[in-house]
C-alpha cells in the first residue's frame, strides 16, 4: 500500500498544477512555431539553466551573468548591477512562491536564496538566506521548500527552520541533487548521481533501487497523468508504476517533461525529443533549435514549451500559423500554387515540379516524359477525369491522369507544337462542358474535344498583358484577371474589358471571390474592390489594409476574408468591409499574420492560380516565397479570445519609484510622471494592442502600437484628481468590444502649491480688485486729456495718410509681385516650365533625408530624348526648344503633379524624375511616362508630326547609399537603355 501511495500523490501534485492551453497533439514537432532570443535581445547570458513563471505570468530564466523576466517582447535584466545590496549572478535554480513572487538561487559571489515581491529584494532569513551552491528549488504542496545543492539536500520549514536532510544519509551527503519532486503528504522523491530517493520525516529510502530502477544517475524526476513516476538521467527514461520500473527509451536526458496531453518531451545530445505511443520526433539544429541543451525545460501556463540551451532561450507554440518547407520534405520552398485533390492529399506547385502533402509526408511527382525534365509549375487544376491539368513556365499544358492503386498514369502535353499560342501558363479552368481553358502571356485559349478550338488574344478582345487567374461564379460567367486589367466573358459569349484608368480603378486583378447576391470580391495590385451594381468599392491602405497588393483570396466557414500579400496574410471580417462600404465604420479592424506568427514567410506568392485553398478541414493554405503558410481559423478566433493580463510595472515621479499600489498622492512640485505596463500574452505578445489615458488631463485615449516599450509619460500634470486609465486587447484592436479588454487604473491626487489655494486665491482677487479699481480711475482720466489732443490731429493727418497708404499699398503690390517672380526663375526652367536642376537637386537632398529618417522609398530616374540631336539639326534649334516644351508638359501631365513626386530640366535634353513611391509604383509610372510621349505628336515646320521616344535609366535608394551613387547608377542605366536601342525603361 506505501508503494502505491507515491503514484497517486505524484497524480494529484500534477492535476493541480495542470495549466490552461497546451500544445496541439495533432501537430508534428516542426509544425511548432519556434522563436529564439538571445543576450542581444536583452538575456543576461546565453547559458540558460532554469525557467519558471510567476502568478501573473511573466517568465524567468536564470543564467550565469543572473536572472531576467520576461513578458513576451521585452527581458528585465537582474545582474549583479541592477539589485542594490544584491550581486544577482550565477542563478541555477527559480521558484515560484506559494506566498506570493519568486525565490531565486544565487551563485558563488554573496550565495544564497533571495525572494522578490512587488520589485522588492530580499534574501531568506536564517541560513537559507545564505546557503551557497544551490541547484534545484521545489515548494511543497505544504509550503515547504526543498532546497538541492552541489553537497547535499536541505528542507525550508514554513515557520523558517532549515534542516540538512541529506547530511545523515550516506547516499545524499555530500552529493550534488539534481532532481526534486515534492509530494502532497510533505514526502519528497530525490534524485543524484546515485540514483532515486525517498525522503520521508528523517527516513531516507533508496527507493529507485526498490521499484527496479537500475544504477544511474538521475537529472530529472516527474509525476505522469498516465500513472507512475517518470524518471530520466544517464541511463535513459524510465515509468515506475506498482513496483516496476520499465524503459521508454535508453538515451540519455538532460531533461525531462510530459506535457499535459501526456506527451513526453526529452532534451538528449540529439535534440528535444517528443515520445508519443512508442514514437519519437526529434526537433534540432535543423528546425533551428541550437545549442547544448540545459536542464531547462518548462510548459508555462498556456501550454507553450520553454527550451534552455546554450545558444538562449527558445519557445515552441502552436498558434493559427504553421508552415511546410524543405523540412517537411518539399523539394523547392518557392511556393506557386496548391490545390487539394479529393482522396489524393494536396498537391504543391514550385520551380521543380509537383509535390503531394498526404497523411503528413510530401513525395515527389515526377512530370518528367519525352525527353525534358521536370518542369517549373506555375498553375493546377483538378481534372474532371480525375486528373490534374499542370500549367507551367515553358513547357505548356501537362495532363496528369487519375493514379490507378499504387501507379500514375501516362501524362500528356499541351504545348505550342500542338497549337498553344504561349508555352508560359499561369492560369487554367475546366468548365462544366470539357473544355480547358488556358491562359498564358498570349490570351486565353480554350481546348476542347482534343484540340485548340478557339483563342482569344491579349489586346484584342482582352487586356494585354500575362493572364493570372479564372474564376467560375454561380450564374456561369468567367471572370478573367490579367497583369493589365481584368474582363469578364457572359454566357452569351460577349466580352466585357476593364483597363487600368478606364474606370478599373487597379492595374492588376489577381483572384476573384463571388458571393451569393451576384456581387464580386478582386484581389488586386491596388487593394480589394468590391464589384457590385456596376461599379466597384475600393478598399486599400487608406481603409486600414497594411499593403495594396494582395494576391490570394479565400474566405473561411465564418465568412470572414483572408488575402496573402507581401506582407503576411490579412483576416478581413466581412461585417466590417460591409460597415466601412456603408459608411457606419472608418477603418477595417485587419488582422496580419506575418512571418513572426509562424508563416515560413511574410512574402506571399501570387500572379499564378490557385495560390492558395481552402482544405476540408477548414484549414487555409497559402503559397509563400519559404513554403506553405497554413493558418487555422478556428484557432486565430480562440487566440483572439484568450483572455490578457494587464500589469501596471511601475510609477516613477521625478526619477523615484512608488510602491506599487491603486493610489499615489503627489507632491505640489512634481514635475514627472512615468507609468510602465505591459500585457502578458507569451503566446502571442506581439498581437496585443494597447490604449491608455489620465482622466482630468487627457482628452481622448492615445493608442499605441505593438511596440517593445509601453510607457505614459506625464510632465506637469495640474494639481487635483486624476485617475490613469490602460487597456489592452488583442489584435485587431476593436475597442467597442468589451469582451477581451484588460484594463488597469491607478489614482493620482496631486497637492496644489501654496499659492494656489483658497486662501491665496481670496487674496489674488481682493488686492486685483483694488489694483484695478485705482487703475482705472488713472486711466479714465488721462484718456480724457489724451483724446483731446487726439481729436485735433485726426483731422490734419487723415488725408495725408490716406495718400501716403495709398503709394505703400501699390509699391508693397509691386514688390510682392517682384520676389516671386524672382523666386520662380530661381527655381524653374524658363523654357520648360519645370524646375531646374538646382530644385531638382535640393529636392533630390531633401528626399533622402526623409527616406533615412521615415524609412520613405526614394527613386530616382534620368529621362532623355532619343535622337534630340537630329531634330535640331533638321529643324533647327526653335523648334527643338518647342519639343523640349511639349515632352516637358507630356512628362508633368503625366507623372507630375503628385506630393512625393519631382520633375526637374536636368540639362539639354535630359530630365530629373524623382519619386517618393515604392519601387513597383514608380516604375509603372515611368512606363505610363515613356509610353505617353512615344504617343504625342508634335507638329513639324515642313507640316509632318514628329513623335518622340525618350529613354529611361532608373534606380531605388538602398540603406545609406549617397545621392551621388544613386544618381550615377540611373546614369548607367540611361545608358544602357541607349545601348539597348532606346525608348524603353532599365531600371536593374
Amino acid at each position: 500500500m506505501r508503494r502505491l501511495s507515491i503514484p497517486g500523490l505524484c497524480l494529484l501534485a500534477l492535476l493541480a498544477a495542470m495549466p490552461a492551453w497546451a500544445l496541439d497533439p495533432g501537430r508534428r514537432v516542426d509544425e511548432y512555431t519556434l522563436a529564439h532570443w538571445t543576450m542581444e535581445d536583452g538575456l543576461p547570458h546565453n547559458l540558460v539553466h532554469t525557467i519558471s513563471q510567476d502568478a501573473e505570468g511573466y517568465l524567468w530564466a536564470g543564467t550565469w551573468e543572473g536572472a531576467a523576466r520576461f513578458d513576451g517582447r521585452r527581458f528585465t535584466p537582474y545582474d549583479a548591477g541592477t539589485v542594490q545590496g544584491l550581486e544577482v549572478e550565477g542563478v541555477r535554480a527559480i521558484a515560484p512562491d506559494p506566498r506570493g513572487g519568486m525565490v531565486l538561487s544565487l551563485g558563488r559571489i554573496g550565495p544564497g536564496l533571495v525572494r522578490v515581491h512587488e520589485g522588492r529584494w530580499e534574501r531568506l532569513p536564517g541560513d537559507a538566506g545564505t546557503l551557497p551552491d544551490v541547484s534545484v528549488l521545489r515548494f511543497g504542496p505544504d509550503g515547504t521548500l526543498w532546497i538541492g545543492t552541489d553537497h547535499s539536500l536541505f528542507s525550508l520549514q514554513r515557520d523558517g527552520r532549515l534542516r540538512d536532510v541529506g547530511g545523515t544519509h550516506a547516499g545524499l551527503a555530500n552529493e550534488r541533487v539534481q532532481a526534486i519532486l515534492p509530494l502532497p503528504d510533505g514526502q519528497a522523491l530525490v534524485g543524484n548521481r546515485h540514483g532515486l530517493f525517498r525522503v520521508a520525516g528523517d527516513r531516507v529510502q533508496d527507493w529507485g533501487r526498490a521499484q527496479g530502477l537500475p544504477d544511474t544517475s538521475v537529472l530529472a524526476i516527474q509525476a505522469s497523468r498516465w500513472g507512475g513516476v517518470l524518471v530520466g538521467g544517464s541511463a535513459g527514461v524510465w515509468r515506475l508504476e506498482h513496483g516496476r520500473a520499465r524503459q521508454i527509451t535508453a538515451e540519455r536526458a538532460e531533461a525531462m517533461l510530459e506535457d499535459r496531453n501526456g506527451n513526453l518531451w526529452i532534451s538528449t545530445l540529439d535534440g528535444l525529443r517528443r515520445y508519443v505511443q512508442g514514437r519519437y520526433e526529434t526537433l534540432g539544429e535543423r528546425n533551428g533549435l541550437m545549442g547544448r541543451l540545459a536542464p531547462a525545460l518548462f510548459e508555462d501556463r498556456d501550454g507553450l514549451l520553454w527550451v534552455g540551451t546554450t545558444n538562449g532561450l527558445f519557445r515552441l507554440s502552436d498558434g493559427p500559423v504553421f508552415g511546410l518547407g524543405r523540412s517537411s520534405g518539399l523539394r523547392d520552398i518557392y511556393v506557386r500554387s496548391i490545390i487539394e485533390r479529393p482522396g489524393q492529399g494536396v498537391w504543391i506547385g514550385h520551380p521543380m515540379g509537383v509535390d503531394v502533402w498526404d497523411g503528413g509526408t510530401a513525395r515527389a511527382v515526377s512530370l518528367a516524359f519525352d525527353g525534358k525534365a521536370d518542369p517549373s509549375v506555375l498553375s493546377l487544376a483538378n481534372a474532371r477525369d480525375g486528373g490534374l491539368w499542370v500549367g507551367t513556365y515553358d513547357q505548356g499544358v501537362i495532363h496528369l491522369p487519375a493514379a490507378s492503386g499504387t501507379a500514375q498514369g501516362v501524362p500528356w502535353r499541351i504545348d505550342e507544337a500542338r497549337g498553344l499560342p504561349s508555352n508560359h501558363v499561369r492560369a487554367l479552368l475546366e468548365r462544366a462542358d470539357g473544355s480547358l481553358w488556358i491562359g498564358s502571356n498570349e490570351g486565353v485559349t480554350v481546348y476542347r474535344d482534343g484540340r485548340i478550338a478557339h483563342h482569344y488574344a491579349a489586346g484584342e478582345a482582352l487586356p494585354d498583358g500575362n493572364v493570372y487567374v479564372f474564376h467560375e461564379s454561380g450564374i456561369g460567367e468567367l471572370w478573367i484577371g490579367t497583369s493589365n486589367g481584368m474582363a469578364v466573358m457572359r454566357r452569351d459569349g460577349t466580352v466585357r474589358t476593364w483597363k487600368p484608368k478606364t474606370g478599373f480603378p487597379a492595374v492588376a486583378a489577381f483572384d476573384f471571390l463571388s458571393d451569393p447576391d451576384g456581387s464580386l470580391w478582386i484581389a488586386t495590385d491596388r487593394g480589394l474592390l468590391h464589384w457590385r451594381d456596376g461599379r466597384f468599392v475600393q478598399f486599400d491602405h487608406r481603409q486600414g489594409l497594411p499593403n495594396n497588393r494582395l494576391f490570394r483570396l479565400l474566405e473561411d466557414e465564418n465568412g470572414d476574408f483572408w488575402a496573402s500579400s507581401n506582407r503576411g496574410v490579412f483576416r478581413i471580417s466581412r461585417l466590417a468591409l460591409t460597415a466601412v462600404e456603408n459608411g457606419h465604420l472608418a477603418r477595417l479592424p485587419v488582422e496580419a499574420f506575418t512571418h513572426a506568427d509562424g508563416l515560413p514567410s511574410s512574402q506571399a506568392n501570387g500572379a499564378s492560380a490557385p495560390a492558395g485553398w481552402r482544405m476540408r478541414d477548414g484549414k487555409l493554405w497559402f503559397a509563400t516565397a519559404n513554403g506553405v503558410g497554413v493558418i487555422d481559423p478556428d484557432d486565430a478566433r480562440r487566440q483572439r479570445a484568450k483572455g490578457i493580463t494587464l500589469v501596471v510595472e511601475a510609477v516613477e515621479a521625478d526619477g523615484r519609484v512608488l510602491p506599487l499600489q491603486s493610489y499615489h498622492a503627489l507632491p505640489a512640485d512634481t514635475r514627472r510622471v512615468v507609468i510602465r505596463f505591459t500585457g502578458l500574452n507569451q503566446r502571442a505578445p506581439e498581437r496585443l494592442r494597447y490604449r491608455y489615458r489620465m482622466v482630468g488631463f487627457d482628452r481622448d485615449w492615445i493608442e499605441t502600437d505593438n511596440g517593445i516599450a509601453h510607457d505614459a509619460v506625464y510632465t506637469n500634470l495640474p494639481s487635483g484628481q486624476l485617475r490613469f486609465e490602460v487597456q489592452a486587447m488583442n489584435a485587431p484592436a476593436d475597442w467597442a468590444r468589451k469582451e477581451g479588454v484588460a484594463t488597469q487604473t491607478v489614482a493620482f491626487d496631486k497637492a496644489a502649491p501654496w499659492w494656489m489655494r483658497a486662501w491665496a486665491m481670496a487674496a489674488y482677487l481682493l488686492l486685483l480688485g483694488l489694483a484695478g479699481w485705482g487703475v482705472l480711475t488713472l486711466l479714465m482720466r488721462r484718456q480724457r486729456q489724451r483724446q483731446r489732443r487726439l481729436e485735433a490731429l485726426v483731422d490734419a493727418r487723415t488725408s495725408e495718410l490716406s495718400e501716403k497708404n495709398a503709394q505703400l499699398e501699390q509699391a508693397g503690390e509691386a514688390h510682392t509681385r517682384l520676389l516671386e517672380q524672382l523666386a520662380y526663375q530661381a527655381r524653374h526652367d524658363p523654357l520648360t516650365r519645370l524646375a531646374n536642376r538646382r530644385a531638382g537637386d535640393a529636392f533630390l537632398a531633401e528626399a533622402r533625408e526623409a527616406s533615412l529618417r521615415e524609412g520613405r522609398p526614394l527613386c530616382v530616374a534620368l529621362l532623355d530624348i532619343d535622337h534630340f540631336k537630329s531634330v535640331n539639326d533638321r529643324y533647327g534649334h526653335a523648334f527643338g526648344d518647342e519639343v523640349l516644351s511639349q515632352v516637358a508638359a507630356v512628362a508633368e501631365r503625366l507623372a507630375g503633379g503628385h506630393d512625393g513626386v519631382l520633375i526637374a530640366r536636368y540639362g539639354g535634353e535630359e530630365f530629373l524624375v524623382c519619386q517618393q513611391l515604392p519601387w513597383t509604383v514608380a516604375r509603372a509610372r515611368l512606363e505610363v511616362l515613356r509610353e505617353g510621349i512615344a504617343q504625342t505628336a508634335i507638329d513639324a515646320p515642313d507640316g509632318s508630326q514628329l513623335h518622340c521616344t525618350v529613354s529611361i535609366g532608373m534606380a531605388d535608394l538602398q540603406p545609406g547609399q549617397a545621392l551621388r551613387d544613386l544618381l550615377r547608377e540611373a546614369d548607367e542605366r540611361l545608358y544602357r537603355a541607349k545601348q539597348q536601342g532606346r525608348n524603353r525603361l532599365v531600371s536593374n
